[in-house]
């Protein structure tokens, strides 16, 4: 009897973790970039994110398509999207994707990059092929020492930066609109892990 509750227990872990895995997955953020939608009634037309994550999007647009349309975006920044309008409003729509799980991942990449990217004050490498994590974040230390430091990775979390500055754990260090405290010391850089913007947008898809 022992060994059926723990088969149990192990189970109910399991999809628990799966739960909060998708919910993380599909966190709505905040992201205004612009781009077209290609109605299946009305053809193309311009429109605007509100807010997206890998499993749906709300958009903003001048004569929104009806629920239940086969739609395709062309986002600034993250490519084509296809999916499934949900709801309408006069001026909105939001809308499901269905893409599949190696697209929604490197969406979710992208969107962690493009969320982050103005909040960081980050500058692309213009000059190279763009790459996830890659970019220059001017980082504002506790004692007003301010430097230019290389982005090695991001996430909604933290990043971590490439520079010779030997900042002291917990330190406060401000990004962009992003706070956070060194979290991490390496060779050669160190880790931030990001405080939560106060009001911050995150609803599920």
């Amino acid at each position: 009897m022992a060994d059926t509750f723990t088969r149990l227990d192990k189970r109910k872990i399991r999809v628990a973790a799966r739960g909060a895995e998708d919910k993380r997955r599909h966190r709505r953020l905040p992201l205004q970039l612009y781009g077209r939608f290609l109605d299946p009634h009305a053809g193309e037309q311009k429109c605007r994110l509100v807010d997206v994550s890998p499993g749906g999007a709300k958009v903003v647009a001048k004569s929104p398509p009806m629920p239940g349309d086969m739609i395709v975006l062309l986002i600034d920044g993250l490519g084509r999207l296809e999916g499934k309008v949900l709801r309408k409003g006069s001026n909105w729509f939001s809308l499901q994707f269905t893409a599949h799980m190696r697209k929604r991942d490197r969406l979710a990449d992208a969107i962690t990059w493009r969320f982050n990217m103005e909040r960081l004050g980050l500058e692309e490498d213009r000059a190279a092929p763009r790459k996830q994590g890659k970019g220059r974040a001017i980082l504002h230390f506790s004692d007003g020492v301010k430097i230019d430091a290389d982005v090695v990775d991001v996430s909604i979390s933290g990043a971590a930066f490439a520079c010779l500055e030997r900042p002291r754990i917990g330190e406060e260090i401000r990004v962009g609109e992003m706070r956070g405290t060194v979290a991490r010391i390496w060779e050669g850089g160190f880790a931030v892990a990001f405080m939560p913007p106060s009001g911050e947008n995150a609803h599920a898809a």
